[in-house]
């Protein structure tokens, strides 16, 4: 990459393409994003007055996607302003295998069935991020998910070699995760493990539950506090099945707080499950990577006004 390719150059405009943008062709992406008509984009690019990804580019045909990174030369152009990019997620490590964000909580990781206008996923956010900062697209594969609902580290893959190698660690159960759940009732002191086979609820759309006919899962739990009805677990899931540790909490009549999919019910403002810490082999040295999301602020102050002491958090 080229050291000017980060910051537009004076005389450049820059824009990034978005979802709704994407897969169309560079003329359309660009006339929409700059507000030229197609026939003034079109003589633009043929002109070498576009840059893709810092690169020069004048095939019109070619299909955009999402992150790519469009340079205008202005000359004199009178040219839509880029549109406000989203608040960057907060990148908890970052090498030429893979980067890790903490996930803020109603931010879906792959594209829902139903897209509000305008959203963008965890794995489009990362990519536009990336990409404004570095002045062109860059590679990065999603390869495991975090619910909707659920805050923390997530992890995506630089390349193809390193998606191969960190879904064989994920299938083979190399990576150590590590949960934080507020839940609704007590499951008693010591360790807990928690068994059965989930499968999709044929009663419920987007719902799972424990059955015979699921795959198996496991997940591990431990008390770190409880005040009132309200419990804060430490939870080790053994297994990576869809809705895992929510079903298997609800199932053991604990669901997590303020999950009313699975009868945890109101007086919480949000489901407070936060996918705190992971552990897993590099991709590219099998050296221990160990990454950390620190507790999201408003489930931290909510803990402390219900009385949760900070030091109920276990060390590394």
């Amino acid at each position: 990459m080229s050291p000017d390719a980060r910051k537009p150059r004076p005389g450049v405009v820059r824009y990034l393409v978005l979802p709704e943008s994407a897969g169309t062709r560079l003329d359309q992406a660009l006339a929409a994003s700059s507000g030229l008509s197609r026939h003034a984009a079109r003589a633009l690019i043929q002109g070498g007055g576009l840059w893709v990804n810092a690169r020069p580019v004048r095939v019109q045909s070619r299909l955009v996607h999402v992150g790519d990174v469009l340079d205008v030369l202005e000359e004199g152009k009178t040219l839509s302003p880029p549109d406000a990019l989203p608040p960057p997620l907060s990148i908890l490590h970052e090498d030429g295998w893979l980067v890790a964000v903490d996930k803020p909580a109603g931010l879906a990781s792959q594209p829902p069935q139903r897209r509000a206008p305008g959203e963008l996923t965890a794995h489009e956010r990362a990519l536009v991020q990336l990409a404004a900062r570095d002045g062109q697209r860059v590679d990065l594969l999603l390869f495991h998910r975090l619910d909707r609902l659920t805050t923390g580290v997530l992890v995506f893959a630089r390349q193809h070699e390193a998606a191969r190698e960190l879904t064989k660690t994920w299938s083979s159960g190399s990576a150590q995760k590590r949960y934080l759940a507020l839940v609704r009732g007590d499951l008693g002191e010591g360790t807990r493990t928690l068994e059965g086979a989930i499968a999709p609820d044929p009663l419920v759309p987007g719902r799972f539950r424990v059955s015979r006919r699921g795959k198996p899962a496991r997940t591990e739990v431990r008390r770190l506090a409880c005040v009132g009805e309200l419990s804060l677990l430490e939870v080790k899931p053994l297994s990576g099945r869809t809705h895992q540790v929510r079903v298997h909490l609800a199932q053991a009549g604990c669901p997590v707080a303020g999950d009313a999919l699975y009868g945890g019910g109101g007086g919480v403002p949000r489901p407070f499950l936060h996918a705190w810490r992971l552990s897993l082999p590099h991709p590219r040295t099998g050296k221990p990577l160990r990454l950390e999301a620190p507790v999201p602020a408003d489930m931290g102050a909510f803990l402390a006004d219900l009385g949760f002491a900070a030091e109920t958090l276990p060390a590394r």
